[in-house]
């Protein structure tokens, strides 16, 4: 996969970023500047720092930090721990405001020196930072967050990238042999690469930047002075953490540049004390990192946790909520999944590659995303991954065929994939879309066609442990098709407990995406504005509707006109749906489950849909919508009207949607129904 950027050797990034610190130092006495930290009275976090020399890159960090502190997305406060450098370094300090500067007489090494400014510390989060890294735009924010995101966290650390680009560390684990301590995917020319952009539990993260609960640092005892002057004491510190209960988490959104070992000694004096501190932390460690549990080697080694449910879903691509074609529904897997604890390793087939920023917006961050890669990538992830996935999960007939071929080719099968379960979904019965697509063409559309196209989506259904579908609908037509015990997996919603009132609201509003055409929302609004449109602003003059979705520029200049908003692609829809009174959902053609339909009867918001949709979702006319036939234009211009104008209508409409959304989608039983699915059930 192309790098987003060329990145530069570490020996060129490492040369110019100690040049860069060089002009930093010079311009900071050229020009009289004074590094300044604003004052916090309760500062969320406490920063940190050993200096020992170095004056360039110390003054470097520091700048950096001082300058980033409105990016920081949190409050904190500046710590600088001193151990007896030379009076070059020591000048710097005289410039800098706000931060607190502990001078120490003598060299007493890098643990002792960060317990003594832990012991100065007022934010509930230690931040232990070295004086050659350069903190991204929120990665403290990033480091902060992953104590709510994950249970039981008690030390977060960090991307690191040397400069230049090139991939330092992405966690980092541990394995029984003379090196003990792997850093993981040290040196690869993609930082933002699919393995160094999840979160997950590791092993240790590096003292370089490492957050810790002020409360767990005191508990543990701090950095063990067994180590000073310098070398494993982190490592010690995770692993006594892990001990104590609690998780050491690599957090892929906070993202650090680091120089790597600008205060260390000459590099015999370094190895020597690495040999010494290494053999001390396995004298102490080994036998409860390496006498307990399974030992993974190969590409297993990277995780720490043997016991994590590991599942490999195949998708078209990076399911997002603004897409649909089935897509919104994906995103509500893969999430529980990833709150369920699961590694998830999403292989994506097609599409193009996002910038992570944009992969990432409503994923979790939890989730490794492997993509686009085609079948080519997808037969390089089994071949490089053997026995490391339990479940195998592919969704969407096209992908279960392509995933058994590719598995064939290689003379395996979809068990030696996934080792404990098999999961096949449907997504949709793709068939059943042809059909009525064809009918309303007016291409030759007949019953015996439908059923040897619903047979060749199915046939490969046979050596799955589940199959899945969407609604109760496609499984009667799985079952007519010989796939007796099709479990149905809709959508989890959580309705908000006060949606706004009739009062409050005004307008229609359309969600869906309309980024290609052909698709059935791009038929439906085509035939909405030719039959329906005119005729509902007959009725009511001002009426006006806001299109939300991702849209083509042709489709957008297409659909254009008076008392029409197209406001495409949002990062949150549920303003827009909380302004508007009344959606709308005219598909004509369609197949799986409206996500659309649950969405906007989730946000309280009722709406008209074909019958098509009320069948897919299996909900009866007035039950969070109320249903018209697209054939009957004058009758879905009256709906509309009427839903939009009669507040009892409306709320009566509303009350029974949000009762069905919160018998049928409840988060919970969502959650209970991917635990059978996932996890092989356990015998006494």
């Amino acid at each position: 996969m192309t790098p987003p950027f060329e990145p530069v050797d570490a020996p060129a990034g490492r040369k110019a970023a100690l040049a860069e610190a060089a002009l930093v130092w010079n311009a900071l006495f050229l020009n009289d500047v004074r590094i300044r930290y604003r004052a916090e009275a309760d500062p969320q976090v406490s920063i940190i720092l050993v200096a020992r020399g170095a004056r360039h890159m110390l003054a470097w960090t520091l700048y950096r930090l001082a300058a980033g502190q409105e990016l920081a997305g949190v409050s904190f406060e500046v710590i600088v721990v001193d151990n007896a450098s030379d009076p070059e370094t020591r000048a710097l300090f005289g410039r800098i405001d706000g931060a607190t500067i502990v001078l120490n007489e003598d060299n007493i090494g890098f643990g002792p020196a960060c317990n003594a400014g832990a012991a100065l510390a007022r934010g509930r989060h230690l931040l232990f930072l070295n004086p050659d890294v350069d903190l991204m735009p929120g990665a403290l924010r990033a480091l902060l967050d992953t104590f709510g995101e994950f249970d039981a966290v008690g030390i977060a650390g960090a991307r690191l990238v040397f400069p230049g680009g090139l991939l330092q560390e992405a966690g980092a684990n541990f394995h029984d042999d003379a090196q003990t301590t792997h850093p993981y995917g040290r040196g690869g020319a993609d930082p933002f690469a699919a393995e160094a952009s999840f979160a997950r539990e590791v092993g240790y993260v590096s003292g370089a930047v490492l957050m810790i609960e002020a409360g767990l640092f005191t508990t543990l005892g701090g950095f063990d002075d067994l180590f000073a002057p310098a070398y494993f004491e982190d490592t010690d510190l995770c692993v006594r953490c892990h001990q104590a209960g609690r998780r050491v988490v690599y957090q892929p959104r906070a993202i650090a540049i680091h120089v790597e070992n600008v205060t260390s000694a000459r590099r015999g004096d370094v190895e020597q004390l690495l040999d010494r501190n290494r053999a001390r932390f396995r004298d102490r460690h080994a036998a409860w990192l390496f006498g307990q549990g399974p030992q993974r080697t190969g590409f297993a080694a990277r995780d720490h946790d043997p016991w994590t449910l590991r599942i490999l879903y195949v998708e078209d691509r990076a399911p997002h909520l603004d897409l649909g074609a089935g897509l919104p529904r994906a995103n509500h897997i893969l999430n529980a999944m990833a709150a369920l604890g699961y590694a998830v390793t999403l292989c994506s087939i097609h599409g193009e590659r996002e910038e992570p920023g944009r992969l990432y917006r409503d994923l979790s961050t939890r989730i490794e995303i492997v993509e686009p890669c085609g079948e080519d990538g997808l037969r390089r992830l089994v071949q490089e991954r053997p026995d490391y996935y339990d479940v195998l999960w592919v969704s969407r007939p096209p992908n279960i065929d392509r995933t058994c071929r590719v598995l064939h080719d290689l003379g395996l099968t979809p068990r030696d994939v996934g080792r404990s379960r098999v999961v096949f979904d449907s997504e949709a019965v793709f068939a059943l879309r042809t059909f009525v697509t064809d009918a309303l063409s007016g291409a030759p559309a007949d019953g015996p066609a439908l059923a040897r196209s619903c047979a060749r989506e199915v046939r490969h259904f046979a050596v799955a442990d589940h199959v899945v579908c969407v609604s109760q609908a496609e499984a009667r037509v799985l079952r007519a098709h010989g796939v007796p015990n099709a479990t149905v997996l809709g959508h989890a919603l959580s309705p908000p407990n006060t949606p706004p009132g009739f009062a409050a609201r005004d307008g229609f509003v359309f969600l869906g995406s309309l980024a290609r055409e052909g698709e059935p929302n791009i038929d439906s609004l085509d035939w909405f504005f030719s039959e329906v449109w005119t005729l509902l602003r007959t009725r009511l003059p001002e009426a006006h509707l806001t299109v939300v979705g991702a849209v083509a520029p042709s489709i957008r200049e297409r659909l254009a006109g008076a008392g029409v908003r197209i406001l495409g692609r949002v990062a949150d829809v549920g303003p827009v749906l909380d302004a508007a009174r009344v959606s709308l959902a005219p598909t004509r053609f369609a197949a799986g489950i409206p996500h659309k339909v649950h969405e906007t009867v989730a946000r309280g918001l009722p709406g008209v849909v074909t019958p098509i949709l009320a069948e897919q979702i299996g909900w009866p006319d007035g039950t969070g919508s109320l249903v018209r036939d697209w054939r009957d234009p004058a009758g879905f211009a009256g709906a509309l009207a009427d839903l939009h104008t009669d507040e009892a209508l409306w709320r009566a409409v509303q009350r029974a949607g949000l009762a069905r959304i919160g018998a049928e989608c409840d988060p919970a039983a969502y959650a209970q129904t991917l635990r059978r699915l996932c996890e092989a059930p356990t015998f006494a």
